[in-house]
């Protein structure tokens, strides 16, 4: 697979690269994995109109580091060979309990437009809400959702979204409203809260590469069963039978990881083991629609 060459990131020391492929249907992943499900992005909104600012906002974690909105995000990446185009994110929801600074630098260090969004409980999701975004993480949700919400979301994920699910914050209801928009994926979080690390992955793209991925406190990911979507268990727990720690899922034309924990995005474990950058890495190169500039770990 042809690699256009890589954009060097600015904003950390540890610095983060971006690639992107000349392939038509999928960016490649590290190992030399590549999913293919061909979807567009929703590339309609284009940028954000302007260089916005927006903080990582409330939340037990506090402040964090600002998240840049990129102008020319959502738009062909001059400085790459292939013309792939950066990367939209939307985070839903506030930070976890932990510090989670290193994550969040990293995607903007690689050349994508990030924005924390719906980090407070009375901001409806509407279609205008998700319009913009490629890629959008479940972070620590501030409410349960309607079902029409759910539908909103089920339909922006059909049409080539891309989701990365993450619970396990507090051992309280909060916990389970990711339930209430992953449901029409036909997927929940259920069970008591459970650790790992996860040690055991089936054949996959994200998890391509990968021997140990931290566990801490995590639910396991229940299939619901239905004909909407698509779903591949691709890590497990020890248990009798094992028990589902992360689920691919498709949708339509759109794709989720959906994760029962949430300590893959604290720095604790950035610093530390090296396979979560490579897990995240994998994770966007799945979920991402076609054409969109690849990440790499930082170095």
């Amino acid at each position: 697979m042809l690699l256009c060459r890589l954009l060097a990131g600015s904003l950390i020391s540890a610095v983060a690269l971006v690639g992107c492929s000349s392939e038509p249907t999928r960016p490649p992943v590290i190992d030399g994995s590549s999913g293919d499900n061909g979807a567009a992005g929703s590339d309609t909104a284009g940028g954000t109109g302007g260089a916005i600012a927006v903080g990582s906002s409330g939340g037990p974690a506090g402040g964090g580091p600002t998240l840049h909105i990129d102008p020319d995000a959502g738009t062909l990446d001059e400085d790459a060979s292939a013309g792939c185009s950066h990367l939209n994110i939307g985070i839903l929801g506030n930070p976890g309990a932990n510090a989670s600074s290193n994550f969040q630098q990293w995607l903007v260090a690689s050349g994508t437009s990030t924005q924390r969004i719906q980090t407070s409980a009375n901001e409806p999701l509407t279609s205008a809400t998700l319009a913009p975004f490629d890629v959008v993480i479940l972070d620590w949700l501030t409410r349960e959702y309607t079902a029409d919400e759910a539908d909103i979301f089920a339909s922006w994920v059909s049409a080539g979204g891309g989701v990365a699910s993450m619970t396990g914050y507090d051992n309280t209801s909060s916990d389970w409203y990711a339930n209430t928009l992953l449901a029409p994926l036909d997927v929940a979080y259920s069970g008591p809260l459970l650790s790992g690390p996860v040690v055991n992955f089936a054949t996959h793209p994200v998890t391509a590469g990968l021997t140990s991925v931290t566990f801490s406190g995590g639910y396991a990911v229940s299939d619901l069963g239905g004909s909407a979507s698509m779903r591949t268990p691709i890590a497990f727990l020890p248990g009798s039978p094992e028990v589902d720690a992360g689920v691919a899922v498709q949708l339509g034309k759109g794709r989720a990881i959906v994760w029962g924990d949430e300590w893959i995005e604290f720095d604790s474990e950035w610093s530390t083991l090296p396979q979560i950058a490579q897990f995240w890495v994998q994770l966007f190169s799945w979920i991402a629609p076609k054409n969109k500039c690849e990440l790499t770990p930082p170095k």
